[in-house]
């Protein structure tokens, strides 16, 4: 059952897609500066004139059960094996999300990976991602991460923990890993594990 949470964030983000109106987000947000503005499946600004206009190639679709599609060894090896898991799909009019929390390695080191992937209509992901980012607090130090997706940045908040957020065709993908001990540390190569994770989740929401 989606919670009242859960249909106020996917409402909010699904006017940002249909209408165009405010933003809201959590966790670290990445600059403006060095981010890839390209779409996949779009036509290039230059092709030659009269030549037809490219259509997407790619799209994105929730998926029922997320957890068991995930890539999680990269943070197994830093922390210990997978534990409990849970895997939640919800949809609000033209929004759909699915999620997946599982906990991997135990206390005093083990954390919480939680992904979210919020899938609109063509192009909606780059306006998610573009819009949940500028409405976040500057000053966080963030890590572009090349090849992952349209465009992707990973940063670590005191608060939410460390995030690796991307986007792609109609899909805004945020994997976050909490520390299980309040104001624990986390491993120094978190950030390249999650990019994993982040890799693995968009390869099993493709349509």
């Amino acid at each position: 059952m989606i919670s009242r949470k859960q249909v106020r964030h996917l409402t909010a983000v699904a006017l940002l897609v249909v209408g165009g109106g405010g933003v809201w987000g959590s966790g670290c947000a990445s600059s403006g500066a060095g981010t890839d503005r390209h779409e996949p499946g779009r036509a290039s600004s230059g092709r030659p004139a009269g030549a037809p206009t490219a259509t997407p190639s790619v799209s994105y679709r929730a998926a029922d059960d997320l957890c068991a599609r995930l890539d999680l060894r990269e943070v197994g090896k830093l922390v210990g094996s997978t534990g409990d898991q849970r895997s939640v799909s919800e949809g609000v009019g033209r929004l759909a999300g699915t999620s997946c929390a599982v906990t991997v390695g135990r206390l005093p080191d083990g954390v919480v990976v939680t992904v979210r992937a919020d899938i609109g209509g063509p192009g909606s992901g780059r306006v998610m991602y573009e819009g949940l980012r500028q409405a976040q607090p500057a000053g966080l130090p963030v890590t572009d991460l090349p090849g992952l997706g349209a465009a992707g940045y990973f940063c670590v908040d005191p608060v939410v923990g460390a995030t690796v957020a991307t986007y792609d065709a109609n899909v805004y993908l945020t994997v976050t890993a909490a520390a299980l001990r309040p104001r624990g540390r986390l491993p120094g190569a978190v950030a390249f594990a999650l990019r994993d994770t982040a890799s693995s989740a968009l390869q099993a929401l493709r349509a």
